[in-house]
C-alpha cells in the first residue's frame, strides 16, 4: 500500500510549476540616513542585511551552476532572516535537485509555519514532508491551503490537496482526517465542473494504477463506512482491471462487515486463479476467517493448516502459501509441519521472517532439562549460516532469539560439537535432513559470533579459525567480525593479536577495514603512532568509504596532532563534498566540522571555528550542539549576544540537564550583563557538574560583578585547581590575574 501512495505523490509533485523565481518580498533592511559614525545598526538590522548580502551571493552562484555553494548560502540567509519567503522558495527545490532530501524536509519543516508562504510554495514543502515522514508538518501545510478562500497563487484544484491531505493523514494513522478528506475529493469527482476538475486532474487524481481509490478504501474501512469502501474498490477495479485481486479486496471487506461466509466465497475466487500477486495475505484472510467462524481457536487453526494443505496440493512451489503455512503450523505446536515446509522454502525462497521461524521452530522443544536431537543442532547452526552469510551479523535475529541458545549451556556445547565435526570434518549426525545446509565457513563463523556474545573466547577463536581455513579468500569478514566483538568487549590485547595476524594473510594485508579496527585498538592502548600509521593506511585505500576516510583525522585529533588532523579533516571534507545526499556521510561530515571547530578554537583560529559551526548550522539549523557551541563562541567574542541568547536557551530548553549548556546560556547573560540569570545558569550547570574548572572561572567573574569578591575567590580558586595545566595553560594564566588583581 505504501508503494502505491508514493507513487501517487510522485504523481503530483510533477503537476507542481517550477521553481519559482519570486523574490518580490525580499528587501533590503532600511538604514536610517545618517552619517556612519553616528549611526549603528541595530543586531536585527545587521542579520537583515547580512541575509540580503548572502541571497544575492547565492543567487549569482545558482547560475553560475555552483549548486552546492549555492544552497549554502540559501540556507545561511534563511538563518539569519527567516521572515523572507523567497529563501525558502529557492533553498527547496534546490536541496531536492541535489538529493539531499533531508535537508530539503529540515528546511519544509521549519517554513511551513510561515503563514506569509503562498499556497503553491505550501504546497511543494508538504508533498517534501510527506516523502520524508514528516507526516504532521505535511498535514497542517495541506489544511492550511484547503482553509483558505479565493487563493489565486494555487495552481491545483483543492481536490487534489483534499486527496493528498486524505493520503498523508493516512500514513499518519489519522484514519478520520483521512476519511473526511476523500469525502471531500470524492464529491469533486462527482461534480468535476463545479470543483474546476479538468479531464487532465480527473486523470491525475485517478492516476493509472487506482492508488487514490485503494487509500480510499483503506480509510473507509478503518473508520467502518463500509458502503464508501467498497465503492472506493469498484473505482479502482475500473481504472486498473484486475478481476483476481478485485475478489481479494472485496473479501478482506467482507470480513471486516462481520460477513465472514461471503468472505470465504469470494476469497476461494483468488484461490482458483492460482494466483501469486497478494503473496501471504490471502492465506492469513483465510485463517482470519476460520477464526471469525469458530469459537474454539485450536479448532480453527487445524481448519487452516488442512485448508491451506489442501491449496498446496495444486500450487506445490507457492512459497507464500509456504510460509504463511510454516507459521499457523509454528502457532499450534505442530514444529515437524512448521520446519518440513521451511525445509522447502528457505532454500529456494529465502525470506528473513522464515529463518526467524525456522530457529523457533527447531527450539521449540529445547529446554535445560530436554535436548534437541544433534540432527536438530545441525539445522539449527545451518539456519544461524544463512543468516551470517546474508549480513555478517545474527542481529536480523533478535536479540531474544540468540539469547534463547546463549543462555543454554548445553545446546552450546552441542552446537560446539555438531559444528565442529561438519567444519573441519564435513560429518553430519545420522538422520539429519540436508535442505538447509549451508557452506561450512558460514556456519562456523556464525558459531562463533555465538561464543562471543558469552565471551567464551577460546571457542570464538576456534571457530574464526576454521571459517578461516575453509575460506581464506572470504576471511576478511571473518576477521573483521573477530576484532569487533574483541574491541566492543576491550579485549583489546587479543584484538590487536587477532587483527595483525589478518595483515600476515595474503589476501588482507591491504583491506582497509583492518587497519580501520587496528587502529581504534592502538589508541585505545596509546600506542598513538602506530594508531596513527593504520588509520592512515585505511584512508589511503579506502577510496569513496566515508567512514574509513574519517579514521585518520579523527585519530590525529585524539592524538593531540592538532595542526595535522585539522589539515586532514579540510581535506576530508572536499571528499565528502559530492556525497552529502547519503544521511550517513551528511552525519560524519557534520562530526568533522564540529570537530574542526573545535580545533581552531586551540589553534587560535577564532574566525574559522565559528565558520565551521555556522556550516553545522546551515546544513541543519536545530542542531542543539552545534547552537549551543556557536551560541557560546559568540559570546566569547561579545558578538551577535542577542541571537547567542536564543541559540544556547534553546540549547537547554532541548536538554535542560547538559551542564554544558548552562554554562554558554550563563555566559551570553553575562555578556548580555544579566548577571543575576547568568548566575542561575552557572550555579545550576555546576549543580550538575561540580568539576568542571570553565563553570568555576565563569561563576567567579559572575561573582565579580555582583560585588561578591570573596565568592569569586573561591571560584576562581577551584577552577585552578580543576583545569589542565597542559591543555589550559592560557586559562589558567587569566584566572591567576584575575587573582592577583583581586587581592589589590
Amino acid at each position: 500500500m505504501l508503494r502505491i501512495l508514493i507513487a501517487f505523490s510522485t504523481v503530483l509533485l510533477l503537476t507542481l510549476s517550477a521553481i519559482s523565481d519570486d523574490v518580490s518580498d525580499f528587501t533590503i533592511p532600511k538604514i536610517p540616513a545618517t552619517p556612519l559614525e553616528q549611526s549603528r545598526l541595530s543586531e536585527g538590522q545587521a542579520d537583515k542585511l547580512h541575509a540580503a548580502t548572502l541571497f544575492g551571493q547565492a543567487r549569482l552562484e545558482q547560475q553560475r551552476r555552483q549548486f552546492s555553494a549555492a544552497l549554502q548560502l540559501y540556507q545561511r540567509a534563511w538563518r539569519y532572516d527567516r521572515s523572507v519567503v523567497s529563501i525558502s522558495n529557492q533553498l527547496i527545490p534546490l536541496a531536492m535537485g541535489l538529493k539531499r532530501t533531508e535537508e530539503a524536509a529540515r528546511y519544509a519543516g521549519l517554513a511551513v509555519t510561515n503563514k506569509a508562504l503562498d499556497s503553491q510554495t505550501l504546497m511543494r514543502m508538504a508533498v517534501v514532508l510527506t516523502r520524508n515522514g514528516k507526516y504532521d508538518q505535511a498535514l497542517q501545510a495541506y489544511r492550511t491551503i484547503l482553509e483558505r478562500a479565493d487563493d489565486s497563487s494555487l495552481q491545483l484544484p483543492k481536490a487534489l490537496i483534499s486527496a493528498e491531505l486524505g493520503r498523508t493523514a493516512l500514513l499518519a494513522q489519522k484514519n478520520d482526517l483521512a476519511a473526511a478528506a476523500f469525502d471531500n475529493a470524492n464529491k469533486a469527482l462527482a461534480n468535476p465542473e463545479e470543483a474546476g476538475l479538468s479531464p487532465v486532474h480527473i486523470t491525475q487524481l485517478k492516476g493509472s494504477t487506482g492508488a487514490v481509490f485503494l487509500a480510499m478504501n483503506e480509510a473507509y474501512q478503518a473508520t467502518k463506512q463500509f458502503n464508501k469502501a467498497r465503492t472506493a474498490i469498484e473505482q479502482a477495479q475500473q481504472v486498473s482491471p484486475n478481476p483476481v485481486i478485485y475478489a481479494f479486496r472485496l473479501a478482506q471487506l467482507f470480513l471486516a462487515e462481520s460477513k465472514p461466509q461471503e468472505a470465504r466465497t469470494t476469497l476461494q475466487k483468488y484461490f482458483d486463479s492460482k494466483s501469486l500477486q497478494a503473496k501471504a495475505d490471502p492465506y492469513r484472510l483465510l485463517i482470519r476467517i476460520n477464526l471469525v467462524q469458530h469459537t474454539e481457536e485450536a479448532e480453527a487453526n487445524a481448519l487452516s493448516i488442512k485448508q491451506l494443505q489442501a491449496i498446496q496440493q495444486t500450487q506445490t512451489s507457492n512459497q507464500y502459501l509456504g510460509y504463511a503455512l510454516a507459521e499457523i503450523a509454528l502457532t499450534t505446536g505442530n514444529y515437524e509441519l512448521a520446519v518440513q515446509q521451511l525445509r522447502k522454502f528457505l532454500p529456494i525462497q529465502p525470506a528473513l521472517s522464515g529463518y526467524q521461524h525456522a530457529v523457533d521452530a527447531l527450539l521449540a522443544e529445547n529446554t535445560e532439562k530436554i535436548t534437541i536431537a544433534d540432527s536438530a543442532a545441525m539445522e539449527l547452526a545451518w539456519v544461524l549460516g544463512a543468516v551470517y552469510s546474508r549480513s555478517r551479523s545474527l542481529a536480523s535475529l533478535q536479540q531474544q532469539r540468540i539469547s534463547r541458545i546463549t543462555s543454554n549451556e548445553t545446546l552450546l556445547d552441542q552446537l560446539a560439537q555438531v559444528v565442529h565435526n561438519y567444519s573441519a570434518n564435513d560429518q553430519t549426525p545420522n538422520n539429519t535432513k540436508p535442505s538447509l545446509k549451508t557452506f561450512t565457513s558460514h556456519t562456523a563463523a556464525a558459531t562463533a559470533l555465538l561464543f562471543s556474545q558469552v565471551k567464551d573466547w577460546q571457542q570464538t577463536r576456534k571457530f574464526f579459525e576454521l571459517a578461516i581455513a575453509e575460506a581464506p579468500r572470504q576471511s576478511g569478514a571473518f576477521y573483521e567480525n573477530w576484532g569487533v566483538q574483541l574491541l566492543i568487549n576491550d579485549e583489546l590485547k587479543e584484538a590487536i593479536t587477532v587483527l595483525e595476524s589478518a595483515l600476515e594473510n595474503e589476501y588482507l594485508r591491504n583491506k582497509p577495514a583492518i587497519h580501520f579496527l587496528l587502529s581504534s585498538a592502538y589508541l585505545l592502548t596509546e600506542q598513538n603512532q602506530k594508531a596513527i600509521n593504520s588509520a592512515k593506511l585505511a584512508a589511503n585505500q579506502a577510496n569513496s568509504n566515508a567512514r574509513l576516510l574519517s579514521r585518520y583525522p579523527w585519530v590525529l585529533y585524539h592524538t593531540g596532532q592538532w595542526k595535522q588532523a585539522h589539515q586532514e579533516y579540510a581535506q576530508l571534507l572536499t571528499k565528502l563534498d559530492d556525497m552529502q545526499s547519503d544521511p550517513n556521510v551528511a552525519n560524519i561530515a557534520r562530526d568533522a566540522k564540529l570537530t574542526l571547530s573545535i580545533l581552531c578554537q586551540q589553534l587560535d583560529q577564532a574566525d574559522e571555528a565559528v565558520e565551521w559551526l555556522e556550516q553545522v548550522l546551515d546544513t541543519n539549523p536545530e542542531d542543539i550542539g552545534a547552537l549551543n557551541d556557536l551560541g557560546y563562541l559568540w559570546a566569547e567574542r561579545n558578538e551577535h549576544l542577542l541571537r547567542a541568547q536564543q541559540m544556547t536557551l534553546k540549547a537547554v530548553t532541548a536538554e535542560p540537564e547538559n551542564a554544558a549548556y548552562r554554562d554558554s546560556l550563563g555566559w551570553v547573560y553575562y555578556r548580555l550583563g544579566k548577571y543575576e540569570k547568568a548566575r542561575a545558569e552557572l550555579e545550576a550547570a555546576r549543580k550538575l557538574n561540580n568539576s568542571d574548572g570553565v563553570i568555576c572561572d565563569h561563576l567567579g567573574d559572575i561573582h565579580l560583578q555582583l560585588d561578591n569578591q570573596k565568592e569569586a575567590k573561591q571560584m576562581w580558586e577551584r577552577a585552578l585547581e580543576l583545569l589542565d595545566s597542559v591543555k589550559d595553560t592560557k586559562q589558567i594564566i587569566r584566572i591567576r590575574t584575575k587573582l592577583g588583581n583581586l587581592s589589590d
